[in-house]
């Protein structure tokens, strides 16, 4: 498997999106969430760019495997470095992707276990309802970061219950740990099957 995922292309509009019916696995949330090394570790290639300075991602990037399913990064939301009339051109290329695209299998929203869920990722999460009709799963990122036996053990609660909340599939991944991210390797597999 490791050889063969590759990085496809950075699209910027709608015009320029693959012009096929590979399903497709949209990864999303918060700028500094820890997307770019969850990619990484799921494709077991450094693919996706990390950095320290949140927000660099201006497009929408798809990294494919073979030819079964591709992994859509999409630019961090919140805290960004991006001129403001970019974020706009962003937001609507997002939009329009998520409106119109056929592809899209799955959406992964992601969130940093030490904060949860804030206020813009609830916006987000409404957002998805309304608009797309396709399944959404949460990943909660940075496990490792959580120390103290107190601190995880009011993490593992405040999940239970944002899990009974909202209903959806639930991984928790650090880099430190490889089970989850097997685990969600496998999800992803399977589910372009299906």
């Amino acid at each position: 498997m490791d050889n063969e995922w590759f990085f496809l292309n950075e699209v910027h509009s709608i015009s320029k999106l693959p012009k096929d019916n590979i399903p497709e696995f949209i990864f999303w949330g918060r700028s500094n969430v820890g997307k770019s090394s969850l990619i990484n570790l799921i494709t077991k290639k450094k693919m996706a760019k990390t950095s320290k300075t949140p927000g660099r991602t201006k497009g929408l990037i798809f990294f494919q495997y073979k030819n079964i399913l591709r992994i859509v990064d999409f630019p961090g939301y919140g805290f960004s470095h991006i001129p403001k009339e970019k974020i706009i051109n962003l937001d609507d290329l997002i939009e329009e992707f998520l409106v119109t695209r056929e592809n899209i299998k799955k959406i992964f929203l992601l969130f940093d276990s030490r904060h949860l869920i804030k206020p813009i990722d609830e916006i987000i999460i409404n957002s998805l309802t309304e608009i797309q009709n396709k399944e959404i799963n949460f990943i909660f990122t940075k496990n490792d970061k959580i120390k103290s036996i107190q601190e995880k053990e009011k993490m593992n609660q405040s999940i239970l219950d944002i899990s009974k909340k909202f209903n959806k599939n639930i991984f928790r991944t650090s880099i430190k740990e490889s089970n989850d991210i097997i685990s969600l390797r496998k999800f992803l597999f399977k589910s372009q099957e299906n």
